[in-house]
């Protein structure tokens, strides 16, 4: 089952450089970058932040983000 994920990066990231996250909604909030992005599992999850850690972005929040349930 895949979650939702919601990723804070300290500063702007061109455009290029975020689609390469694959992300399902980007914006930017207070000179951070948000990304959210559908994770299926702790592997893929792991792998993004340790593709931060490796391009040199601070990511200084990340949090699952939950669902209304549908009526």
């Amino acid at each position: 089952m895949s979650t939702a994920y919601e990723f804070r990066i300290e500063g702007q990231i061109s455009p290029e450089l975020l689609r390469t996250f694959r992300p399902t909604r980007t914006y930017e909030e207070d000179d951070r970058t948000v990304i959210v992005r559908t994770i299926e599992d702790d592997g893929e999850l792991f792998g993004v932040i340790g593709r931060c850690e490796t391009l040199g972005l601070r990511l200084v929040a990340l949090r699952q983000l939950t669902t209304e349930p549908r009526s």
